[in-house]
């Protein structure tokens, strides 16, 4: 490796890390970020979880109301 490429690599690796650091997320602690990143994946699937739930209750909720709407209105009809 000649001497350019070892510069170009100090210089992109200081770039990195100042970035990293910029951005709160320290290189030399890999796995607090990890624990970090799980973290953050347990509050995604937890709320696509109730999203999944709240859809679920909205249908169930939904058609049986329209159906029972729907019957009596046509019972009305034969009333008629």
């Amino acid at each position: 490796m000649n001497k350019n490429e070892q510069e170009t690599k100090r210089i992109v690796r200081e770039a990195v890390h100042e970035t990293l650091n910029g951005l709160g997320i320290s290189v030399h602690k890999p796995h607090e970020m990890q624990a970090d990143f799980i973290y953050i994946r347990k509050m995604r699937k937890g709320s696509e979880m109730v999203s999944q739930k709240i859809k679920a209750s909205v249908i169930t909720v939904t058609i049986p109301t329209v159906i029972y709407v729907a019957w009596e209105s046509f019972k009305e009809m034969l009333k008629r």
